[in-house]
């Protein structure tokens, strides 16, 4: 692999790639160095599962080789570790006796009196305590707990027994030296290595039956996908953490120092800088002391079984918080638990406070994508919150939501966590705006900022003044306060929980609220840009983009812009990160060097254009011809096409549809994203969408390379990828029509007439 040039060895090599049966772990880390000159010559290949307990892959200093190369090293990870018990209990649910579960609930719960009023701060402590032991409890008798499972697969009887003789026979002719005492250990050797080798195809065979079923079960087929394809796969966070000079390597080190991370530098409260914020600050406590008077509880509209019961059915599997309490069980339950559950969120209503066990939240963290594993600034936090407290969150959001809109108060280009909008709806803003203007031989540029742990460092008191300056129902303030009040987290690795800490800034991610109270909060961050400047916004993804005849007026226009929004985000206590805030130049000459070059500033720091940049999954080059964007897919369905291609190999017999249904998740998802603004491009990107589509197919299919494209199409009874985009790009006109978003359905006509008019 030290060849610079494609070669005999390189296309072998690269042809076992694409089988699948062995992966690259890629990185960034060079392996040869000489003279200054540094290049990446040495990589790893492995198999799955293999692939998925190789971590800390570093390179040494070189060992005097004359070569230069630097040794990689790496970490594999297959001995079983004696882990501390999970923090959460995980429970069997196809072994669950669900009549009795019910049964034993209802008895538990029958000992509560539902008729005593609940008036105080403690006996909301108390019901809340109370219902979820009532749950455990009734979940502990009815379902078996989780058994470890051992990574390794299961060994027949035969198998052990044949180790036994190997191992007897090994013994034996070490003692003797005699030449049949070691003829018959080579002898036992070679029978076990083909029993091992028989127990291993058999249990991979109990693996891929799965997707040979008449009718697909998805729990199953998704199962199987998930034993070979890495996306959901645990992260191991083995090796060293260092932060402010301290190193930590045992689990609970790792989490205190985590713990004292994110309670030091992200869930912070930042100080007051500005006379602006002593004044929120007062207002703030002005505003807490009214919302603890007495209110007209007949203002308040009650919470509902109804609405309990709508939330109820509708719950995902997802993971527990700390109370171990699973959404599996709520959907499980009786007339008389939904009823406990009306009381007690009405009483928290009325009264204004939160149970402080549902305010408590597990910390899990993951890697963030070409990050250094030992800096704790290197994880992203997800927040595992009490199921019970989601429900009274997702109705709470159903309000404020029906509120918000009734009074069309959220900003008109906010696409993110919005009904009937998504990601496209600034997409296809921007692609027609940058078209527009190259037309006219205009300059155009957009700039993506990047907010620094946005959810994570919202300031509680700017969050409430804001909610009571939007004049929202107080019931709904009061509930909010008590929300963000008082939170506590502990960081949990490999079952290891770290000691608990204040949230003092930020909504947790992972609460059904959070998104919408960011956008509440950065609904005015746009008020004061620029008039010939317009935004898109998706949650804390931000983008700024102008026009101009000049370079220097769309400089002025957009430098303007964004100091209007670095000043709003100084005022409200939030962070732009110069270092991942991204320029994008669509200049009517690409390849004219302009004596005066498009730069902005921001936070003191000297943006310049790149050639390409991501935003909302889609890559925006400066030419506006999609070249890295058809990189980009390129790249990133390689494995899941290799993927395929081992599953159908390993199971010829695989149902048709079962895998088509694979394709369609794993492959055509990621071609046809975006695809509809890619209608107007040119032929050229079409035709390599359709390579990919048929390496796909084929791959699925279990077809050789060479079958004709019409028959993998036929066979599959799938359209060419051109054809399916134009069927998106009608369904997504008609959607827009439906509600009524007449600037998506105005975008995506005038896709629709320049594919006419070709």
């Amino acid at each position: 692999m030290g060849s610079r040039r494609t070669n005999v060895k390189g296309r072998q090599l690269q042809q076992v790639l694409d089988e699948g049966y062995l992966q690259c772990i890629d990185n960034d880390l060079t392996t040869y160095a000489r003279n200054n000159y540094e290049e990446k010559i040495d990589w790893i290949l492995a198999s799955q599962p293999t692939i998925l307990f190789i971590d800390n892959v570093e390179t040494e200093a070189p060992l005097g080789l004359k070569e230069d190369h630097k040794p990689l090293t790496f970490n594999l990870n297959m001995a079983a570790d004696n882990k501390p018990s999970s923090p959460r209990l995980s429970f069997n649910f196809k072994s669950a006796n669900w009549q009795l579960y019910r049964k034993t609930l209802n008895e538990l719960l029958s000992n509560i009196d539902r008729t005593k009023t609940i008036t105080t701060v403690e006996e909301i402590e108390s019901y809340a305590t109370t219902l979820t032991e009532c749950i455990s409890s009734s979940t502990k008798l009815s379902i078996p707990p989780t058994k470890d499972r051992l990574t390794n697969f299961p060994i027949s009887t035969t198998t052990k027994n044949l180790i036994d003789r190997k191992h007897r026979a090994y013994r034996r002719w070490r003692k003797t030296m005699n030449e049949n005492d070691k003829k018959e250990y080579y002898k036992s050797k070679e029978l076990l290595t083909n029993a091992l080798r028989n127990n291993r195809i058999e249990k991979m065979n109990q693996i891929m039956s799965s997707l040979s079923g008449s009718k697909m079960c998805s729990d199953k087929v998704w199962g199987t996908v998930r034993k070979f394809h890495n996306k959901r796969t645990n992260q191991s966070h083995s090796g060293d953490l260092i932060y402010q000079n301290i190193t930590s390597n045992s689990d609970h080190d790792k989490v205190n120092l985590f713990a004292s991370y994110f309670e030091n530098e992200i869930f912070v409260e930042k100080p007051d800088h500005l006379p602006f914020h002593t004044q929120v600050r007062k207002k703030v406590d002005r505003i807490k002391r009214i919302l603890k008077m007495p209110v007209n509880r007949k203002l308040t509209p009650p919470i509902t079984t109804k609405e309990i019961k709508t939330i109820l059915k509708q719950l995902p599997n997802s993971s527990p918080g700390p109370d171990s309490i699973h959404n599996r069980c709520l959907k499980n339950y009786t007339t008389l638990l939904v009823q406990h559950l009306a009381k007690i969120f009405n009483s928290i209503i009325d009264i204004g406070h939160i149970p402080n066990i549902w305010k408590k939240a597990n910390i899990i963290l993951l890697l963030k994508k070409k990050k250094d594993k030992k800096q704790p600034s290197s994880y992203r936090p997800i927040s595992l919150l009490s199921c019970v407290g989601k429900i009274l969150e997702k109705i709470i959001k159903q309000r404020m939501t029906k509120e918000l809109n009734e009074r069309k108060i959220l900003p008109i280009h906010q696409a993110g966590f919005r009904e009937h909008k998504s990601t496209m709806y600034n997409i296809y803003r921007l692609e027609r705006f940058a078209h527009e203007h190259l037309d006219k031989r205009q300059h155009a540029a957009v700039i993506f900022f990047d907010v620094k742990a946005a959810f994570d460092t919202v300031w509680f008191d700017g969050l409430i003044y804001k909610l009571y300056d939007l004049r929202l129902p107080s019931y709904l303030i009061r509930y909010i306060v008590s929300f963000l009040d008082n939170r506590t987290a502990s960081i949990e690795i490999e079952n290891t929980l770290s000691k608990p800490f204040v949230l003092r800034s930020g909504t947790p991610q992972g609460s059904p609220l959070s998104p919408l109270l960011y956008i509440l909060y950065t609904s005015d961050s746009m008020n004061s840009i620029h008039q010939h400047t317009e935004h898109g916004l998706f949650a804390d993804d931000t983008a700024l983009w102008a026009s101009s005849n000049t370079i220097t007026n769309l400089k002025n226009r957009l430098q303007s812009s964004t100091n209007e929004f670095q000043n709003w985000c100084n005022a409200w206590k939030l962070t732009i990160q110069p270092s991942k805030t991204e320029l994008l130049h669509f200049s009517p000459h690409p390849r004219k060097k302009y004596k005066n070059e498009l730069e902005i500033e921001t936070e003191g720091v000297i943006i310049k254009p790149v050639f390409s940049s991501r935003y909302l999954g889609i890559i925006f080059d400066h030419k506006l011809d999609w070249r890295s964007y058809v990189n980009h897919i390129e790249t990133k369905v390689a494995s899941r096409i290799s993927l395929l291609r081992f599953l159908a190999k390993l199971n010829p017999n695989a149902n048709l549809n079962t895998m088509l249904i694979l394709y369609k998740s794993l492959v055509r998802s990621i071609i046809a994203y975006g695809s509809p603004i890619l209608l107007t491009a040119n032929q050229k990107i079409w035709t390599r969408l359709q390579i990919i589509q048929n390496k796909a197919l084929k791959a699925t299919l279990g077809l050789p390379i060479y079958t004709s494209t019409e028959y993998i199409h036929k066979i599959g009874n799938i359209p060419e990828i051109k054809t399916y985009s134009t069927t998106l790009l009608q369904k997504a006109i008609t959607r827009a029509r439906i509600n009524n978003d007449k600037i998506s359905e105005e975008n995506l006509l005038r896709i629709q007439l320049q594919i006419d008019t070709k």
